[in-house]
């Protein structure tokens, strides 16, 4: 069997990744603190639609959809490129972005279907 070589910017590539999700993150998480800080009292209800709470319910929801996939997610080992990949964490987070993805996903076409036929 031959040996597999990982390609030349391949340790580049993954640093780059890992320095722009932690670049979002850091964004993410200032946006919140920013729009926190500057909201308003009355921003709350935006005409007739309590808006604070329908976002407030989002952030948790997500939160919760997110804890709820990671803890369903498969721990079972994936053979990659002919190698086994068996560390359990990082398999239960793929299986959470993956899930939550597609939960999401589902609900925005859900949303937009009710919506269109909402009178």
């Amino acid at each position: 069997m031959e040996s597999l070589v990982s390609p030349f910017f391949a340790d580049v590539i993954l640093w780059l990744m890992y320095l722009v999700v932690a670049v979002a993150i850091i964004v993410t998480a200032y946006s919140v603190w920013h729009g926190m800080r500057n909201r308003r009292k009355g921003d709350d209800i935006i005409n007739g639609v309590p808006a604070g709470r329908i976002g407030w319910c989002v952030a948790i929801g997500f939160v919760v959809c997110m804890v709820l996939t990671f803890l369903l997610g498969s721990s079972q080992p994936v053979i990659t490129n002919g190698q086994p990949f068996v560390d359990v964490f990082w398999l239960k987070v793929t299986d959470m972005f993956i899930y939550t993805s597609i939960l999401l996903i589902l609900g925005c076409f859900v949303s937009a279907i009710i919506s269109r036929f909402r009178s």
